[in-house]
């Protein structure tokens, strides 16, 4: 039941959410040039954005903060990082936490906290929906983007 030709057949759920979460990440990238953590917030912002559509915002906050939850027992950098239901930028601290630990630290924690999630999701409602929910929300994502830039050009 995989989206066919996404390469995610016979992977392990962690395996599964880590691959996940790097094509999310990467989609975000071409657009952001400031550090390796405002790429990861900006992709964990449009995850939450997107989920919320599918679970609801309260259900989707709730999935963050178990994610977040789980992940800061194992990574210092999470401390600081507060989840802001209804708010934009929906994960805030960032930039104390990059101040206090640094750009990496704080972008494989954010990362760390990212796969976490997924693996919530996949849990919940299985492996291959939670795939095919974010693999298209990161798609709609990367055509809006690309639009824009062909909109820009144009002007």
């Amino acid at each position: 039941m995989n989206p066919a030709g996404n390469g995610t057949e016979g992977l392990s759920p962690e395996r599964l959410a880590r691959k996940i979460v790097r094509r999310l990440i990467d989609s975000h990238r071409p657009e952001r040039t400031d550090g390796d953590t405002s790429v990861r917030a900006a992709a964990g912002d449009h995850l939450y954005r997107e989920l919320s559509r599918w679970v609801g915002p309260d259900g989707c906050h709730a999935l963050f903060t178990r994610a977040l939850a789980e992940t800061r027992k194992e990574l210092a950098p999470l401390g600081q990082i507060q989840l802001r239901a209804g708010s934009e930028p929906y994960i805030g601290g960032v930039a104390e936490t990059v101040a206090a630990y640094g750009d990496t630290a704080t972008a494989k924690a954010l990362e760390a906290m990212l796969i976490q999630l997924v693996e919530l999701l996949g849990r919940l409602i299985g492996d291959d929906m939670a795939s095919t929910l974010i693999e298209r929300s990161s798609f709609a994502y990367e055509r809006s983007n690309l639009t824009s830039q062909s909109k820009r050009e144009k002007a």
